[in-house]
Formats: C-alpha cells, sequence, structure tokens
C-alpha cells in the first residue's frame, strides 16, 4: 500500500496534546484518538473521490503526517493534505495577543502561553457545522453516536479497510432521499436541518468555505449563521469559535454551570450578568473561558 510521510512546522508555541484533546470534536467519528501514543486517525475524501486514511503525531516542534493510499498520491493531494491538517490543528494561527493578556493577568492564566489556545476542528467548515448541530439538546453520548451513524451509513469507504470510512459529503448526503435519510441516520429534529444544509451546499446555495474569510465583520458572520436553519444563537458561538472568531460566547447549561458557581457565590445571576465575565477579555472572550475550565481540570 502506497504510504507517503508528510511533514508540518506550527507556529510556534504549540503543544500538540493539548490541541488535539482541547475540544471534544477529536473523538467524534471519523476521528480516532490514541491518548498513549499520542495522536489521532481520521479517513479522508479527497475532491477527486480518492479516500485516504491519515495518522497525525508529534515529532519535536513538528507535526507528522502518514497517509496511506490505494494509489501513489499527486503533489496537489499531499498539499490539500498539509493544508487541511493544518486548518484542523490551527498551525498557522497567531495567538500574540492572546498570551499577552495571559501573561498580564498572572497566575493561573499565564499557563496559556505555553501553548494553550489552538481548538481541534474539523478539516471543512460542512463537518463542523454539521457536529455543531449534533451537539445541540442532548448528551455527549448520543451525538458521539449520531457522529457515528453518518459516518457509517453515508461515508466514503477506505478501499484497503472498508470498514473505515470518511465524513459523509454534502453531496452524499443531498443524494439520499429525505424520508430514507431521517430513518436511518438516528438525527431526531435535526435530520431535516442537516438534510436541507446538505442540499443547499450541492445546489450551490451556500458556500460554507467563505464563512473562513478573515474580512467578513463577526456580527454579519453570526447574522449569516443564524439565516441557516437548525442554528441557533448557541450553535452559532460555537460555529464562531471554530471558524477562528472567539469574540462571542455561546450560554449553554456547561457555560451556566461553570461560571455561575465560581464568579458569582451562590447569587442566581442574569445571563447578561453572566456573559460579561469574560468581556475584558476582548476579540479572546471564547477562548478565555474555554481555557479556564480546561486549567480546572488539569489542577
Amino acid at each position: 500500500m502506497p504510504t507517503a510521510s508528510l511533514r508540518l512546522t506550527p507556529v510556534p508555541p504549540f503543544d500538540f496534546y493539548i490541541t488535539i484533546s482541547s475540544h471534544g470534536w477529536v473523538v467524534l467519528a471519523p476521528n480516532a484518538l490514541d491518548k498513549e501514543e499520542p495522536s489521532f486517525r481520521r479517513v479522508e475524501q479527497l475532491p477527486g473521490g480518492e479516500v485516504v486514511c491519515l495518522e497525525v503525531w508529534a515529532d519535536g516542534p513538528q507535526v507528522r503526517l502518514k497517509v496511506e493510499s490505494e494509489g501513489a498520491l499527486t503533489g496537489a493531494h499531499k498539499n490539500l493534505l498539509r493544508r487541511r491538517v493544518a486548518h484542523m490543528l490551527r498551525l498557522d494561527d497567531d495567538y500574540s495577543s492572546f498570551y499577552r493578556i495571559a501573561r498580564k493577568r498572572g497566575k493561573p492564566w499565564s499557563r496559556l502561553v505555553q501553548g494553550l489556545g489552538r481548538m481541534f476542528r474539523s478539516p471543512t467548515v460542512w463537518e463542523d457545522a454539521v457536529k455543531t448541530m449534533l451537539t445541540t439538546n442532548i448528551a455527549w453520548g448520543g451525538t458521539k453516536r449520531m457522529a457515528a451513524t453518518l459516518v457509517e451509513e453515508w461515508g466514503a469507504p477506505f478501499p484497503p479497510d472498508l470498514s473505515q470510512k470518511a465524513f459523509p459529503s454534502p453531496q452524499a448526503i443531498a443524494a439520499v432521499p429525505f424520508k430514507r435519510f431521517e430513518a436511518r441516520a438516528g438525527l431526531g429534529y435535526r435530520a431535516p436541518y442537516v438534510h436541507e444544509l446538505a442540499r443547499r451546499i450541492t445546489g450551490g446555495e451556500l458556500d460554507l468555505q467563505a464563512w473562513l474569510d478573515p474580512a467578513i465583520p463577526s456580527e454579519n458572520l453570526y447574522r449569516q449563521l443564524l439565516a441557516v436553519k437548525g442554528i441557533g444563537p448557541y450553535a452559532a458561538a460555537n460555529l464562531l469559535m471554530l471558524l477562528g472568531r472567539y469574540d462571542r460566547l455561546g450560554f449553554d447549561t456547561v457555560y451556566r454551570d461553570f461560571v455561575g458557581p465560581r464568579y458569582f457565590n451562590g447569587r442566581q445571576p442574569s445571563e447578561r450578568e453572566m456573559l460579561a465575565v469574560y468581556d475584558d477579555w476582548g476579540e479572546w472572550k471564547y477562548l478565555a473561558y474555554w481555557f479556564e475550565m480546561y486549567l480546572e481540570d488539569m489542577a
């Protein structure tokens, strides 16, 4: 089986394990986390239909990729896979202004400058959008089950091992009649939203990758996200984070249960009061909240 070995160099500081474990996406299919290595694997479908298997790990200051494929990879394929993994790990992002605020605040915030801040995400906005929908109004176990079902039912298989599959493309979902999709996906009320999103992308009505354009003001992007059926305020805030915008917080039970006891001494604050806790972090609000939880777990 042809195997390619690729390397990527992150913008320092970078901590591979914290990056992949910073967000639960790394255990959602088709991702598979190996904590011992540490590394992760996933099957990836390329634009021409080719399906490859990736293994990603750290090698000193670099990130290594082993790519298994049925046929030899072209240079264009290799470059695309480098870009996708760099996107997943946010290797090219600059967190220097986030670290400056953390240093000024002292402990425990100063620990962030050791390479915390990057949050693992999917290689495409489509996958992130669908997985975000799968997190609404459900326990984490249900989200994992639904993601696994989508991959198993409609993901493109890796030819040397047909049990390993990629995340389904919007074209694969849109091609399934809705009633059949609804019956087999097990998504509950989310099924029409995921199916409609796939059809809008396939029909050329929506280009989700365009949401990565940093020139779009965050407020405009937030409104665009809310205009998609199935994306409410919490989901939109989560997607903004996945798109690299950290200036808006999503209010859910996790946020409430963390911030309430920590900052309000048993008092029942309003949602507005709770969301204001991280205002002085400006464009980095989401990361300040998320990694404050992370630091507490590490203590």
